[in-house]
């Protein structure tokens, strides 16, 4: 297909629907405050800054080609576009922003590397207008790369990216990027959706499913829940499951002209033995957690975990927090087959960290994840071998705490003293106090809790004293953008103990479903900070979990490659020394614990209770 160097806005072709005229008496009639009208001679010039080249190791220099976009909110019949940027020709593409054509149009041209190569930063952008008036509103010039690699990808720390965005359902890894209205495709998975409809690395994505991409942001907050890309394709994913449509279209640009290619999804009754045209009921039946599309999400959940646990009986990833995890997840499925792997992982975990007061560093990470499992595992089977090893943990961690600035007792990251100027930190605290929670239910005597009430109480922002009700990072940052795994633990350790004394609880819970968009922000823990929020959640306020959960359905749909389990997509705070993929599958596996009731911290009841 050909690049136009003009197009007539009466019969552009749209590249979501080729064969379709454009009719200007269907674009908006009154502009917005911002809109620009092009001159009495039908010109319009603007100075705009072209994006720096970023030099990356090992990445053409020389590989950097630059987008304009901007939407036409106003328009005579017949009118002729021409764009020029610092003088040199674009093709233009137009894109109707809904497919029926109702709203205002955006125009998507690309200056490819050759030409982009002597662009000034500051260069001047014109529009002209041929045949009548024009308004325009918008304009954004963007930059990309021919042949992205993951060395383009951001800090996974870092909330700005550019990140990662693994679709599994349609066997495509993206980069996304922050304020931009297009993406590009980083790599494609052999076999998938993506490779069967002929996408290549470097293709650019400017609309889905017909509909231009919005601005995206990839920060954490409800601009990231509404309207990222990957919010776009997650409910592109979600409507086509739900329509019956067993595809998705990208609109995609390259230097030859542009392409709608149709994606297959993967998510059709036939293929989960469903009657029926669509997936709607099976979606509305509470999935991820129940319904028969559910089902074969836990199913798959499980076979990763089989087939990822290593023969020492670890996962992939940083020992202090996997093996814990993965062990719980399979333990809070209930089923008897996975008795010797977590039997594999207790031994595992014994013999690396035998003596608990002989623990450094990250310490207290590993006590609570190991503490968790040897207590559920207690609770499950009553078999109290593992108990010599919880008591001796609940009694030295009262022992290892430092006094922090306020003068309260206080944990770090472990028992060698407290960061940032003795100001300590909640993270870990927030796990020991469940971990203090569940030895008490094993009958263990913990006073963890007693001990650093005070410094807890202190971090907490109480709506008393005109706070927002969250954990804070300690008492000197009582935040509302990083609180989510914190303040649910804390709320599910009182749940646990049965004490609400300081109040603490409902506040936690309530600023939580207020602010979820927050939730994959968590310091440094994105995954799995954000299921354990979600299970905390889940058995303090139910009602608000569901409401919740069923707002992130697109999510699982999109990072679920049905057959594997769950790709690893960047969240707001990466945790990659964790194992992506094995961080996102035992962590929602063990999320499933709280419809299937295998794990107390989970809102069961072990043996020892029933």
């Amino acid at each position: 297909m050909r690049i136009l160097t003009s197009f007539v806005l009466a019969h552009a072709l749209l590249l979501g629907s080729w064969a379709s005229p454009l009719h200007a008496d269907r674009l908006a009639t009154t502009a917005p405050p911002d809109a620009l009208e092009l001159d009495g001679d039908g010109r319009l010039e603007l100075a705009v800054t072209v994006p720096a080249r970023t030099e990356v190791e090992g990445l053409d220099p020389k590989g950097w080609y630059v987008t304009v976009q901007f939407d036409v909110l106003e328009s005579a019949p017949d009118v002729r576009l021409e764009v020029t940027l610092d003088g040199e020709p674009l093709g233009l593409y137009v894109l109707a922003t809904l497919a029926d054509v109702s709203g205002p149009l955006r125009v998507v041209a690309r200056l490819d590397a050759a030409r982009t190569a002597d662009l000034p930063e500051r260069s001047t952008l014109v529009v002209r207008s041929v045949g009548g008036r024009v308004v325009l509103a918008n304009p954004t010039v963007e930059r990309f790369h021919t042949a992205p690699t993951p060395k383009l990808l951001g800090k996974a720390n870092g909330v700005l990216g550019p990140d990662r965005l693994d679709v599994g359902a349609l066997g495509l890894v993206a980069l996304t990027e922050h304020q931009c209205r297009a993406f590009s495709i980083l790599a494609v998975r052999a076999g998938g959706a993506a490779e069967r409809a002929g996408l290549r690395v470097g293709d650019l994505v400017v609309a889905v499913d017909d509909r231009p991409l919005p601005v995206s942001s990839v920060a954490p907050g409800w601009e990231w829940f509404e309207a990222s890309h990957e919010s776009v394709i997650g409910h592109a994913l979600e409507s086509a499951a739900r329509a019956g449509r067993t595809s998705v279209a990208f609109t995609v640009l390259r230097p030859e002209g542009g392409l709608r290619v149709e994606l297959d999804q993967p998510f059709r009754p036939a293929a989960f033995g469903i009657d029926g045209e669509n997936l709607g009921d099976a979606l509305d039946a509470g999935f991820p957690l129940r319904g028969p599309l559910a089902d074969a999400f836990e199913r798959d959940l499980v076979l990763w975990a089989e087939s990822h646990q290593q023969k020492n009986g670890a996962w992939p990833g940083a020992n202090e927090v996997n093996p814990g995890l993965g062990a719980l997840a399979l333990l809070g499925t209930g089923d008897p087959r996975h008795t010797e792997r977590i039997e594999r992982t207790i031994a595992f975990l014994k013999e690396k960290r035998p003596e608990p007061a002989e623990l450094t560093g990250l310490a207290y990470w590993a006590v609570a994840y190991q503490g968790w499992l040897f207590c559920e595992w207690n609770l499950a089977t009553g078999d109290d071998a593992v108990l010599d090893w919880v008591t001796k943990a609940c009694a030295w961690l009262p022992t290892t705490t430092h006094e922090s600035k306020w003068g309260t007792q206080a944990f770090g990251h472990g028992p060698d003293g407290l960061p940032y100027d003795d100001k300590a930190l909640m993270a870990p605290a927030a796990h020991l106090l469940v971990f203090d929670a569940l030895a008490r239910r094993c009958g263990v005597e913990s006073t963890v809790w007693e001990h650093i009430r005070p410094y807890v109480e202190h971090s907490w922002s109480n709506p008393a004293n005109e706070g927002h009700g969250g954990m804070g990072y300690n008492g000197s940052y009582r935040d509302q953008d990083e609180f989510w795994s914190r303040s649910g633990l804390v709320a599910l350790a009182e749940h646990l103990r049965g004490d609400d004394e300081a109040g603490m609880r409902g506040p936690l819970t309530a600023l939580m479903a207020e602010r979820h968009p927050w939730m994959f922000n968590s310091h440094a823990y994105g995954e799995p900070g954000a299921a354990l929020g979600l299970i905390s959640l889940a058995v303090v306020d139910r009602a608000a979990f569901e409401q919740v959960l069923e707002q992130y359905r697109w999510r699982f749909l999109a990072n679920w490659e049905p057959g594997y389990g769950l790709r690893y997509s960047t969240p707001h705070m990466g945790a990659p020394y964790m194992a992506e993929e094995s961080v996102v599958n035992l962590a929602y596996l063990l999320l499933m614990s709280v419809e299937s009731g295998g794990l107390v911290m989970c809102g069961g009841a072990g043996e020892r209770e029933r």
